[in-house]
């Protein structure tokens, strides 16, 4: 089936005090990582919410859609939040409906050793029952900002913010959403949020030769 892919890179980076979506891992920026991810998924149709950096340093510019490479089919868009500041929930309400498929796998800028298989494998059981929402759990714990949406709540979502209600739990809450148990590696969930975590993820590669960030 095919869907979409949602990048959300539009956070401040206050703790990182620079772009997060520009940081280099292995020669890539933590952008183009996860956008290679999405592509090799087979995803033809890739958004990047929030405002990024220039191309020579992310792979594109703000505001512009190009092809990914001249080799695939893929295109990407960068769209800017119809209302600012609002995180994620004000990132999905200007993205949903952009989107060219009915649903779009979801994820942050900022997980960049998020393996593709993993993000496989959430496709898979979201295909499986086609709920509004397959979101990813760890211990218990939902990840709201790993999953896959139904792409028609664009609406819901702008109720939501009318009502101050930012949290993505508050969406998840009035969705048919179901939850995928991730066994895996728990070094993928790791955020690179501040400077300590951008070098604990570099240290997690330099010791596993076997962790493959993109396809």
């Amino acid at each position: 089936m095919k869907f979409s892919g949602i990048v959300l890179a539009g956070g401040k980076s206050s703790r990182m005090k620079t772009d997060k979506a520009g940081l280099l891992l292995n020669g890539k920026t933590l952008l183009e990582i996860q956008v290679e991810k999405l592509t090799t998924l087979g995803c033809d149709d890739v958004i990047v919410s929030g405002k990024v950096l220039p191309a020579d340093n992310i792979l594109i510019s703000s505001d512009s859609q190009q092809p990914v490479d001249a080799d695939q089919t893929a295109t990407i868009h960068t769209v800017s939040d119809i209302i600012p500041d609002l995180g994620p929930m004000g990132g999905l309400y200007s993205c949903f409906p952009k989107c060219k498929h009915s649903c779009a796998i979801v994820m942050s800028v900022d997980v960049p050793l998020l393996s593709k298989e993993t993000l496989q494998q959430l496709l898979n059981a979201h295909f499986d029952k086609n709920p509004d929402a397959t979101i990813l759990s760890y211990s218990g714990r939902p990840e709201p900002l790993i999953g896959v949406y139904n792409t028609a709540h664009s609406a819901l979502c702008k109720e939501l913010i009318d009502n101050k209600k930012l949290a993505i739990r508050a969406l998840l809450e009035r969705l048919d959403c179901q939850y995928y148990d991730f066994h895996g590696d728990p070094n993928e969930l790791q955020n690179c949020n501040s400077p300590e975590d951008y070098a604990q993820i570099k240290h997690v590669l330099s010791l596993d030769a076997n962790i493959q960030i993109t396809g």
